[in-house]
């Protein structure tokens, strides 16, 4: 940019020629600016000061943009550095990058398009590729804002209620001298809602016509695990110890069926199968391991800070509601993906109104937070069939590895013994996702609606 003086005028002789063109071609391409249209009321020339002050602002705006945009090269990574010269050579000369190397950018780039041969005209097809390109990231990245909010708020508020109510259950009962019998008893029989829960939910499911093998088989075998896991307890005393947490559990299942009753979240994924609700268990079972580990780090919290003897700490309790809404999260998030792949849901959309394969394929997928004042069949679905099996799955998985640590405390050291009950403990929830999420598969009877989604 060039500034002369002496007459109070200035030119900026170095951008006539480019703002030219660039006028040129953008009339062309997208039609001349109306200036008519331009509402200019109250603005005064005059207000931004003498001509060599105007000149001398853009002057310093210039050089402050300038070296902003030194300055970014070199914080880009090897794939960013790599596409921002693939772009500056395409602007420059107009030649895109080989086709298996290029960036995704250049799907969005018409090189017939008027008023590409120019750089002017390529620099506004970049612009409007990025874009384009920003726009197809929108649904995703809606998708994820809608699970992230919802659940993650709905399971750390719920998490940090289970915990609150376990440590006063554990303190209560310190406080009270209570007799083991009578706590692994008291255990015992809170462990059993989830099953009778179950059983409701499955006779719902007969009446209503909406059973199917797989719900069947899967509320068999949730309500084995549960039963199986209270007698190992019992037998090796660990039972005695789990009351707390086990009624913890419940709280947090009730409030999870309250908020998401009136809170749901839906998604046009369709049902699970096999093959995406095992990619999910995989994953789901090593985040949770990782979870647990990463938990060793933390600091007590809920009932076992309450068997210590340690006083109430909201932050350690926010610490670990934290980490189970980040794990939640990532479940669902993973399950909806699964269950929108093709490669994993081929059959996705058999059961819809439409009837065209490939634009069943073609539908984006839609998850959604909403709002609902619901019915009795919903509440009945969230209290029941949702609520029985969640209860269920944690009181399982509770007691499975309240059996594996008295199993393993006189046999190993204290840092294998960790390892291996996180390791027990994932694979358990790993096997038990499965009838989890089966229990309330409905039978659609070719019926298309949004599917509430339903996790641990």
């Amino acid at each position: 940019m060039k500034i002369m003086g002496g007459n109070d005028t200035f030119v900026v002789s170095q951008l006539r020629e480019s703002v030219a063109s660039l006028h040129t071609t953008s009339a062309r391409q997208s039609g001349a600016l109306d200036p008519a249209s331009l509402n200019v009321e109250g603005f005064n020339a005059r207000d931004l000061g003498s001509p060599r002050q105007v000149a001398a602002g853009f002057e310093h705006l210039l050089r402050a943009t300038e070296l902003s945009l030194q300055e970014l090269p070199h914080h880009l990574g090897e794939g960013d550095h790599t596409a921002n010269e693939e772009i500056n050579s395409y602007i420059q000369t107009g030649k895109k990058p080989h086709v298996p190397e290029q960036h995704e950018i250049f799907n969005f780039i018409n090189e017939g398009a008027a008023g590409n041969d120019s750089k002017e005209g390529r620099l506004k097809a970049v612009i409007e590729a990025g874009m384009e390109l920003l726009e197809a990231a929108k649904g995703p990245g809606l998708n994820l804002l809608n699970i992230a909010g919802n659940t993650g708020m709905v399971i750390a508020l719920a998490t940090a209620l289970r915990q609150y109510v376990g440590y006063l259950v554990e303190n209560a009962m310190r406080d009270g001298d209570t007799p083991e019998a009578s706590r692994a008893w008291a255990a015992v029989a809170v462990a059993m809602i989830g099953p009778a829960l179950t059983l409701m939910g499955a006779i719902r499911r007969e009446f209503s016509g909406e059973a199917s093998w797989k719900s069947r088989v899967a509320c068999l075998c949730m309500a084995s695990a549960v039963m199986g896991s209270a007698l190992g307890a019992v037998l090796t005393g660990a039972a005695s110890k789990l009351f707390p947490a086990m009624t913890g559990s419940v709280v947090y299942i009730t409030a999870r069926a309250v908020a998401q009753s009136f809170f749901p979240l839906k998604d046009n994924a369709g049902p699970a199968n096999v093959a995406a609700t095992g990619v999910t268990a995989a994953a789901y079972g090593a985040g949770q391991f990782a979870l647990a580990e990463l938990g060793k780090a933390m600091p007590l919290s809920g009932p076992a800070r309450a068997a210590e003897g340690l006083g109430y700490d909201f932050g350690a309790d926010a610490i670990q509601a934290g980490l189970n809404a980040l794990g939640m999260v990532a479940d669902v998030a993973t399950l909806t993906a699964c269950k929108s792949w093709h490669v994993l849901s081929p059959q996705r959309g058999l059961d819809s109104v439409f009837s065209d394969p490939e634009s069943l394929q073609q539908m984006a997928l839609e998850v959604r937070a909403g709002v609902q004042w619901p019915n009795r069949t919903q509440l009945a679905d969230a209290f029941v069939n949702v609520a029985g099996t969640r209860i269920s799955f944690g009181h399982a998985v509770s007691m499975f590895v309240a059996v594996v640590t008295a199993l393993l405390s006189d046999q190993v050291g204290e840092d294998t013994q960790g390892h291996l009950i996180n390791g027990c403990f994932a694979v358990m929830v790993a096997l038990l996702y499965f009838p989890l999420i089966f229990a309330n598969l409905k039978q659609t009877n070719n019926t298309y609606a949004l599917q509430e989604t339903t996790t641990s």
